[in-house]
């Protein structure tokens, strides 16, 4: 008895074809034998123009997702590079370093920043002060420049230096070098929590202080400027009236003989603004004119015309 095999004649036995690797025989035959699944390579990655790696055997939307993905990573990384830049903790003492005469708070504020924030950004802005004693006007400024005002009552001698030598302390724990500090003030008060700061804590200490300065103060600090140096180039300051007239007006008289002797100056000043209740403040000799402080607006204007 012979076997009968499913192959016709005209096919060639297994045994006799050649063999190459197994991988190549997909064909099943009656022996059910399964075929060989034959998995295809895996995908290459290449290196776009914008260094992001994306695949070739992906379509148009992986495409578009790597593509948004290069970009996120483009903004995260400039955002970064913004954040690199270490923060400064600014910190005014304006019961010590007081704004001048005839120059603007806001000026103030902003001859600051533009001096001290070029390498590096600013983390706060502290200026503490009893607001019930200051100017109301110098208080809005101080508002409009968006700084962070805070007001501490006269219960004790030095309420003020303690609330910023609170605020000193934190900022030490909070940040770390290459931070920086910047305190405008004069008293020696300092001189302890600008010195741990530098040594202990590795930051960079800026002082900007008024000419009574104690040396000991000095010697604990990167660097040191005079505030009235700082301030000297700012323009005058023309004082805003008030709404509805109210509030203390100046008025500034020019053309006044140069080199004239001050005591008749203000003498004769005084004279022709009596009856408009005026008051001399301060006269300029060298330059020709005088500063004239009123009660209100009207009682200005009632000497202007």
């Amino acid at each position: 008895m012979h076997l009968r095999s499913c192959r016709t004649d005209n096919t060639p036995d297994s045994s006799d074809a050649p063999l190459t690797g197994g991988r190549e025989s997909n064909h099943s035959d009656c022996t059910g034998t399964k075929p060989k699944f034959r998995f295809p390579p895996p995908p290459r990655l290449i290196k776009s123009a914008n260094n992001s790696y994306c695949s070739t055997a992906s379509d148009s939307s992986n495409t578009s997702v790597q593509a948004n993905r290069s970009y996120n990573f483009v903004r995260k990384k400039k955002h970064k590079s913004v954040k690199r830049l270490p923060p400064l903790g600014i910190y005014w003492d304006i019961e010590n370093c007081r704004v001048p005469k005839y120059k603007s708070a806001a000026a103030v504020v902003q001859r600051i920043r533009e001096t001290f924030l070029v390498n590096y950004r600013e983390s706060e802005f502290v200026v503490v002060c009893d607001v019930k004693k200051e100017h109301p006007q110098m208080i809005q400024e101080l508002h409009d420049a968006q700084v962070n005002l805070i007001h501490v009552g006269r219960m004790s001698k030095n309420a003020a230096d303690e609330k910023l030598r609170q605020s000193l302390r934190r900022f030490g724990e909070l940040h770390f070098a290459p931070a920086g500090v910047l305190l405008i003030s004069g008293d020696i008060n300092f001189t302890a929590d600008l010195c741990d700061l530098r040594y202990r804590n590795k930051m960079r200490v800026i002082l900007v202080h008024n000419v009574n300065v104690s040396h000991a103060l000095l010697i604990c600090v990167n660097e040191h400027h005079s505030f009235e140096e700082l301030l000297k180039d700012l323009p005058r300051y023309r004082c805003q009236t008030i709404a509805n007239g109210h509030g203390p007006s100046t008025l500034e008289v020019s053309n006044l003989p140069l080199n004239f002797d001050p005591k008749r100056l203000r003498s004769r000043l005084g004279m022709l603004i009596e009856n408009c209740g005026g008051k001399v403040v301060d006269i300029f000799t060298n330059e020709g004119r005088a500063s004239i402080r009123f009660g209100n607006y009207d009682e200005a204007l009632r000497l202007a015309f």
